[in-house]
């Protein structure tokens, strides 16, 4: 119970004067200042709300992550499968491709009329010009290898005309047809023999230096093959005429 201040008189609760001598009455409050239990609400508050936040802020943050690194891991492990499968299409398709020239080997153009004229003629000039030089390298271009034809012809020019010193002048020579199992042609198809017919001009001469002026009608075998004609055969040879000269 209070007293007054002043006198010492007991008050009663709710006076604002002292009853014996009138001294008016401070009333001091029990109760806290405000600011002692609103500053620790005000501080609870702000450390939960931070926290919520915070919270808020960094699970959407953590999840993307999460869900990127995922997606990363994905994207790679999807590529590498991808690369791998390219890699293995590429060994199959390289596996499984044929060998294109084994399957289809090399195409070569026909061979005209003329070629074959020209090469015929040059098989002729280079015959009759061994028989000065007496070399036949040249001649053996013509030949088809290991033929019948070229051992006889290599042996014409070494034990007959080598032998006896004779000679012979190329004069003219023409093919007159060409035919592929007895067709007539105007050209020779690649891996086919054709039969080739020429008039042959030659003068030839002797060991005691006199001379002979001959035509010949002869029929050859002619192979054109991988891009390359080559004599295989001489078929026959008819003379044409023959006229001497001194």
């Amino acid at each position: 119970m209070n007293k007054c201040t002043a006198c010492g008189a007991t008050l009663k609760r709710g006076q604002s004067h002292c009853s014996q001598c009138g001294t008016k009455i401070e009333t001091t409050s029990t109760r806290p200042p405000l600011w002692k239990w609103t500053v620790p609400i005000a501080l609870v508050a702000v450390i939960g709300l931070g926290v919520w936040l915070w919270s808020e802020w960094n699970e959407p943050l953590a999840s993307k992550e999460t869900t990127t690194a995922k997606d990363v891991q994905q994207s790679f492990s999807a590529s590498t499968e991808e690369e791998e499968s390219e890699e293995a299409s590429e060994v199959e398709e390289e596996t499984a491709l044929p060998d294109t020239e084994a399957e289809t080997g090399v195409f070569y153009e026909p061979v005209s009329y003329d070629e074959v004229d020209r090469f015929m003629y040059s098989f002729i000039d280079a015959f009759t010009s061994a028989t000065y030089s007496t070399d036949t390298s040249e001649v053996e271009t013509f030949l088809a290898e290991g033929s019948t034809f070229q051992s006889q012809t290599l042996d014409y020019l070494n034990n007959t005309l080598f032998a006896k010193g004779i000679k012979e002048d190329h004069l003219y020579t023409e093919v007159i047809s060409i035919q592929v199992n007895g067709e007539n042609r105007d050209s020779i198809e690649d891996d086919e023999t054709a039969t080739v017919t020429t008039n042959e001009a030659y003068r030839i001469i002797k060991e005691d230096d006199s001379s002979v002026r001959a035509t010949f009608e002869t029929t050859y075998a002619v192979r054109y093959e991988d891009g390359e004609m080559k004599i295989v055969q001489n078929l026959g040879s008819d003379e044409l005429s023959r006229e001497e000269e001194y």
